[in-house]
This record gives structure tokens, sequence and C-alpha cells, in this order.
């Protein structure tokens, strides 16, 4: 009885540490022990600069719209292979015809994959080596941009997005634009009379 208590305590721990959001304390904080502290104000030689983090889509859409319409929105998101929420983002904009969705590797070059006639690209960032929990790049990316590590979040000129249901809200707005669609949704009605 005792070895499958700890057997279960083992595969809880192991599918906690996938998480998807990463807590900025060290793990032994509760004993006192801190662990290194990082300086405010150092940047240890990185030179990405964090984006403004926008809560909502309707947020988001009103900060894309401030802008004239573009022939191609270059989109990012960061999801990981093990994450049910990143699959629902990416299942829900696969089959239209105005979406690319590329998957970005660490040392991919950009202006290859953007090669695309579709109006809306999605650059695919797995914040993990494959189906693998060993970080990609694109983990400290995300950090670095957002300042937490949260997926799927998603990117775009210099906002990030976080849950879900607020980036499939705001991909079905982007997608409407570039159709030409005046949106079924409430809160953007055609101002049509």
């Amino acid at each position: 009885m005792g070895l499958w208590v700890y057997y279960l305590f083992f595969v809880f721990y192991s599918v906690r540490s996938l998480c998807v959001k990463e807590v900025r304390r060290p793990v032994f904080s509760f004993l006192g022990f801190g662990g290194a502290q990082q300086k405010k104000g150092m940047t240890s030689g990185i030179s990405e600069r964090r984006v403004q983090v926008v809560t909502n889509a309707d947020d988001l859409i009103a900060k894309i719209d401030k802008d004239p319409m573009k022939s191609q929105y270059v989109t990012y998101i960061y999801h990981s292979s093990i994450c049910s929420y990143c699959s629902k983002v990416t299942s829900s904009i696969e089959d239209n015809e105005n979406v690319e969705i590329i998957n970005f590797h660490e040392g991919n070059n950009l202006e290859e994959l953007l090669k695309s006639d579709k109006p809306i690209v999605v650059l695919m960032k797995n914040i993990n080596k494959g189906s693998s929990i060993d970080r990609s790049s694109f983990f400290s990316e995300l950090k670095r941009k957002g300042g937490k590590v949260q997926v799927p979040a998603l990117g775009i000129s210099d906002y990030i997005m976080y849950e879900s249901d607020e980036i499939i809200k705001f991909y079905k707005h982007l997608i409407e634009k570039v159709t030409g669609g005046n949106g079924d949704d409430d809160s953007h009605e055609s101002q049509e009379e």
C-alpha cells in the first residue's frame, strides 16, 4: 500500500512539473532558501524588450484595429505539445483557408517561412523540445517577452495575450477582418444602417 502512495505522488508531481505556468519563487523558498535572486535592471546581455501584456481579446482587437489593414498578419503562438488548451486554439484555426500554420523551430530562417500568400500566418513556437519536457529557447523568449511562462500565448506586433478562449476570439475577429466579414459578435456590431 505504501509503495502505491509513493507512486501516485511521483506521477502527480511529474505531471505537475509539466504544468505550463512557472512560479517565480525558488522551490525551497518555504524553507528560507531564496536561491540566487535576479538583480533588477540587469539584462544579462539580452536586448529583447518586454512587450505589453493584453488581458482580453477586445483590448487586443482595439489595438490592432487602430492600424491600417495589412495584407498579411504574422502572429506567434507559444505552445506546448502536451497542452490541451494549445490544441484547442490550433484546432479552431487549422482548417481555415485564410490561415497558414507553420511550425517554427529553433534556427529556422524567418524570411523563408513567411513566403505565404495567406493573409494570416501563425508561427507555432513550442516551448518544449519536441514532445519532451526539455525546454527550447522559446521558453526563455516567452518569459522575457511576457514576464511569465504560460501557454498558449499569442504574440502579435508588440503585444502578447494569454488564455485560450481569448486567443480564439481574437483569431475569429482577425479572420472576419481579412475576409471582409462584418462580424456577428455582439461587441463588434456592423455600423451599417
